[in-house]
């Protein structure tokens, strides 16, 4: 079979309809990209075998799995495994994909060391990640593990603490409705779901903690105590006090300030 013609698609000017001459007849053969055809030299009246043609068609995918690729990164950057994996779901060939892949690395299109630096960088300083949380996350994206450890090095400790202390500031201010004992735990158990060490949220508690003024925690403990007292309402008086004292002491209220809030909330009563 031999080409008849070529015809310019009308929705994409970079691609071309090849036309066989076939019993005497035009007809339809394949599409392929401008740079494919250039690459092969395809001309009219070219006499086509099998072979060549299949060449030409794998060339072809190859193309477009790179093109697909290239737009993908046109929004931001990717590891290596994302790209793997949206153009495995366009159910081009693994072939097609690794051609795509080298080309995309030759021209440093991806790279995963650059990925996983600037992934980092976002991560810690827009979100509310610590190192372990984004360890798993670049796990996930199929990084390879020496360079997850290299990228994640570059944060220091000093960092880690000051990121966990700004927390542990704005949390603080809880502690006009709860008690300091339970702020620092909803503290920690808030920062080692966000992927902090122990030892990073316990130096910040301690580095950024402001020492609490006494009325401040009375008046936490006194709003817990107002609510404790209406729910043992029914409950005389003696029995009444002993919940409200153990219910005030496992939220975290120490036992001096416990006792004062009481005598306190007998006072109001009064």
């Amino acid at each position: 079979m031999k080409i008849a013609k070529f015809t310019t698609q009308q929705k994409n000017k970079d691609r071309l309809n090849v036309f066989i001459e076939r019993e005497g007849k035009e007809e339809f053969a394949f599409a392929i990209d401008v740079d494919v055809f250039i690459k092969y030299g395809l001309t009219k009246g070219m006499e086509l075998e099998d072979d060549f043609v299949q060449d030409v068609l794998e060339a072809e995918e190859a193309q477009k799995a790179y093109k697909l690729a290239v737009n993908y990164l046109s929004y931001r950057m990717r590891a290596i495994s994302e790209v793997q994996d949206y153009l495995m779901k366009k159910e081009l060939s693994e072939t097609a994909i690794k051609h795509a892949i080298t080309r995309l690395k030759e021209q440093r299109y991806l790279n995963d060391a650059e990925f996983a630096k600037a992934y980092v960088q976002t991560k810690f300083n827009t979100s509310p990640s610590g190192p372990i949380k984004i360890k798993r996350e670049l796990e996930q994206l199929r990084i390879p593990p020496d360079v997850v450890e290299s990228v994640l090095a570059s944060i220091t400790h000093e960092e880690l603490v000051e990121k966990a202390g700004k927390f542990v500031k704005r949390k603080q201010m809880e502690t006009n409705r709860r008690s300091a004992t339970e702020v620092q735990q909803r503290i920690q158990q808030t920062l080692m779901q966000r992927g902090f060490t122990f030892d990073i949220i316990s130096e910040a508690i301690q580095t950024f903690w402001e020492e609490e003024d006494e009325d401040v925690e009375i008046a936490a403990c006194l709003k817990q105590a107002e609510k404790l007292n209406r729910k043992f309402n029914g409950y005389d008086a003696f029995e009444r006090k002993q919940r409200m004292k153990m219910q005030l002491r496992r939220k975290g209220f120490p036992y001096d300030v416990i006792e004062r809030t009481l005598e306190r909330l007998v006072e109001e009563e009064s």
